[in-house]
């Protein structure tokens, strides 16, 4: 390859020279701690843990964010280090007692990522750091120079990180968001022109609704590496989740009013558009980094005029267009109140004062998460996947008991260098057997190739250490820069190599340092695919459908009984408590292990035994059943279902409906196949002539408002039903229940 070539190929793999760059900050800072405390302090050992430190963090760790936040991570994460060397210092006393240690650090430290990306970015370079250090000689005497090694491993690393070609800061994820918001706001601000009668640009309309729907898509939490979801407990990370499922609920209503052909001018809700719009547009700009933050009273001030809208005494006429009249009304304020929401979202999560209590109560509280003292979020995040069915319990008790049977299988077989069994486990290991299988083959060839190409420097080197000297730090170089940009065969060959190399420096040459590297890779690899195989093989695809069913099954049973409590026709007696708990309680749980299920399985290879399904449409379909639950019931008695006419009785059915079929639908998916398909129920063919007839009677406009509302909501879950399956499973199909 010409140099022309070489640059070109650069440039297509690290355009921006990120990779490039890190690579070589980290080459310099290994090469200074390795030969720094080899030869300028004479203590090889604090010079291996200097080079040991520098690739956990530098290397095996992926830490999201500019040099200033990855410089934070890393200056938090050093105390974890120090205790993680200290205990495998001590417990390399005795196999078992190692091997038990490695299995509690095994399993803490990586379900530790519930708690959020920068702890899931570092969990496989801190384990190593407790792998290092509990492999003999048990020297106990020699902590304080691997710790001090540690130490100077990591600082150095942070200085270079702030100090050498340092990388700009990405855009982050709130700036994305905000993104998001300015583009929602444009399309509604154009929006409003259709309630106050002025005739839109069609192509504006369509090109606006493309742009939002792009920079919506892009915030998609499935579309995020995991390192750089905002995906903590904290309050800032849980209000960027939540804006995100406001904007693209706004969205949705956005396209409604979009779509409706409706000629009836109303100056209120054209008013309320164009309000809600600026509201989402200073939200944006303050995501994005602006200065001045949505004001409280802008928000007020929306919140005040939602309120009045809803409640406003003026007449609806009882006409045959009144129907469609209600729902334009229902749909613009769910799109104000979603606008409105955002606001105090994004309020949240750039840190200003958190909205006051839902008077509905803290349970349906919107910003429930505002409230909560941070241990409060975090044991609950950690309370919710304490379950066999999350996928981060799964994985963490899968790479446990494979690193602590690695580790029993290096201590009684005596191994030399024992800690490339555990390195090749962390290496190998997915979460399925079917990509921990794919992974095997270029993990073993290209340790194979490292092998052989340092048994030959080795033999080339022969007494001399000058050659090793000179090797090493181009080694370093390869490897660090060029390695993670090769396919994962090449990569492993350039660490074999590069490890090889740094041996050979901590010790006098040995040509049975390649061949130990070699049977070590090939330890870990069959203890890493025994693991897989016996420890939940399918990965997340399995717990997919399961945690995907039980979601939509709960989800639609709140909103039957939300539906029939707002009814006035209560199940039970204490429906309102059981409405509120399966809305609130265990719908939420079964979100949060669904939606984990889901965005761990967009990282595994497709599993072709899964059903046919749309899981994301699926996931929607949840949340916009146990959402909408929520935001109703939050509405207290102001959301009551008038029965004037038995307006309601209609709704009352068609919710149970739309419970049996997502229910059959669960149940296939728990089953694994779709043996029948599922069509979406019809909705109450007479519900425009009863909510004529209500009106008629003398019925609030406010209580017509809440009948047409909640049958948009369950119309639209049934239309999601659609979106879930096949497009040819449900044409033409009605169920007779």
């Amino acid at each position: 390859m010409t140099r022309i070539g070489a640059v070109r190929w650069l440039r297509r793999r690290d355009p921006d020279f990120r990779v490039l760059r890190r690579g070589a900050r980290l080459a310099l800072v290994a090469a200074a701690g390795l030969f720094g405390g080899r030869y300028g302090l004479g203590n090889p050992l604090l010079g291996l843990y200097t080079l040991f430190g520098a690739i956990a963090t530098g290397l095996i760790s992926q830490l999201p964010g500019g040099p200033v936040q990855r410089a934070r991570t890393l200056l938090a994460a050093l105390p974890v280090a120090w205790f993680l060397v200290t205990a495998g210092t001590f417990l390399a006393v005795d196999t078992w007692m190692a091997a038990a240690g490695m299995l509690v650090v095994g399993f803490v430290i990586p379900f530790a990522g519930v708690g959020g990306p920068r702890i899931l970015g570092l969990a496989t370079g801190l384990q190593l750091f407790y792998i290092a250090a509990s492999f003999p000689p048990y020297q106990p005497g020699t902590l304080p120079a691997r710790l001090a090694g540690v130490t100077l491993g990591v600082v150095l690393l942070i200085a270079a990180e702030l100090l050498l070609w340092p990388d700009p800061t990405p855009p982050g994820y709130r700036h994305r968001l905000g993104e998001a918001a300015n583009s929602a706001a444009h399309l509604l601000d154009l929006l409003a022109g259709l309630p106050a009668g002025r005739p839109v640009d069609r192509v504006e309309l369509s090109r606006r609704r493309a742009e939002t729907a792009r920079a919506v898509e892009r915030v998609w939490l499935a579309r995020i590496p995991p390192t750089e979801r905002p995906a903590s407990a904290g309050r800032r990370d849980r209000a960027l989740r939540h804006g995100d499922r406001l904007l693209r609920q706004l969205l949705h209503h956005a396209y409604r009013i979009a779509d409706d052909p409706g000629e009836v001018r109303d100056d209120e809700l054209a008013g309320l558009l164009r309000q809600s719009a600026a509201v989402l547009h200073d939200a944006g700009r303050m995501l994005c980094g602006g200065a001045e933050p949505v004001g409280s009273s802008r928000l007020t001030a929306l919140e005040s005029r939602i309120r009045e809208l809803y409640d406003r005494p003026s007449a609806v006429p009882t006409d045959d267009r009144a129907p469609d009249r209600l729902r334009r009304e229902a749909v613009s304020l769910r799109a104000a109140d979603q606008a409105h929401a955002f606001g105090v979202a994004a309020r949240i999560a750039v840190g200003l004062r958190p909205p006051a209590r839902s008077p509905a109560g803290p349970e349906l509280d919107e910003f429930w998460y505002a409230h909560r003292s941070p241990l409060a979020l975090y044991w609950q995040q950690f309370r919710f996947h304490l379950t066999t069915r999350s996928v981060y319990l799964q994985g963490a008790l899968r790479v446990a008991v494979a690193l602590a049977a690695a580790r029993v299988v290096a201590g009684f077989l005596h191994l030399n260098h024992g800690f490339w069994v555990l390195l090749a486990v962390l290496t190998l290991m997915r979460t399925s057997a079917v990509d921990t299988r794919n992974a095997l083959r270029p993990v073993l060839l290209g340790t194979l190739l490292g092998a052989a190409v340092g048994t030959l420097l080795l033999l080339g080197a022969g007494e001399s250490p000058q050659v090793l000297l000179v090797t090493l730090p181009v080694a370093m170089v390869l490897t660090f820069t060029v390695g993670p940009l090769l396919p994962q065969f090449g990569g492993q060959a350039l660490f074999t190599v590069l490890f090889v190399t740094v041996f050979a420096q901590a010790g006098p040459p040995n040509l049975e340092i390649a061949g130990a590297r070699l049977l070590d890779v090939a330890i870990g690899a069959v203890v890493g695919v025994l693991a897989g195989l016996l420890l939940w093989p399918k990965g997340s695809s399995g717990e997919l459908r399961r945690s995907i069913g039980r979601y939509l099954a709960v989800s639609a049973t709140a909103a039957e009984e939300v539906t029939r409590t707002l009814a006035g026709r209560p199940v039970r007696q204490d429906a309102v408590d059981t409405a509120r708990q399966d809305a609130v309680d265990t719908a939420r749980q079964a979100w949060i292990l669904a939606e984990a299920s889901f965005l761990q399985y967009q990282l595994e290879r497709d599993d072709p035994r899964l059903p046919p399904v749309n899981w994301q449409a699926a996931l929607v379909a949840g949340q916009h059943l146990h959402l909408g639950a929520v935001a109703r019931l939050r509405r207290g008695g102001r959301a009551r279902l008038t029965w004037v006419k038995d307006a309601a009785g209609p709704l009352d059915d068609f919710a149970g409906r739309l419970r049996r079929r997502y229910t059959d639908l669960a149940e296939q998916l728990s089953a694994g196949r779709l043996s029948r398909p599922v069509a979406p129920p019809a909705p109450p063919a007479d519900f425009a002539d009863r909510v004529r007839g209500a009106l008629e009677a003398g019925e609030s406009r406010a209580a017509a408002l809440n009948l047409v509302d909640v049958e948009l909501w369950l119309t639209g879950a049934g239309a999601d039903l659609a979106r879930i399956q096949p497009a040819d499973a449900t044409a033409g199909r009605e169920h007779p229940t």
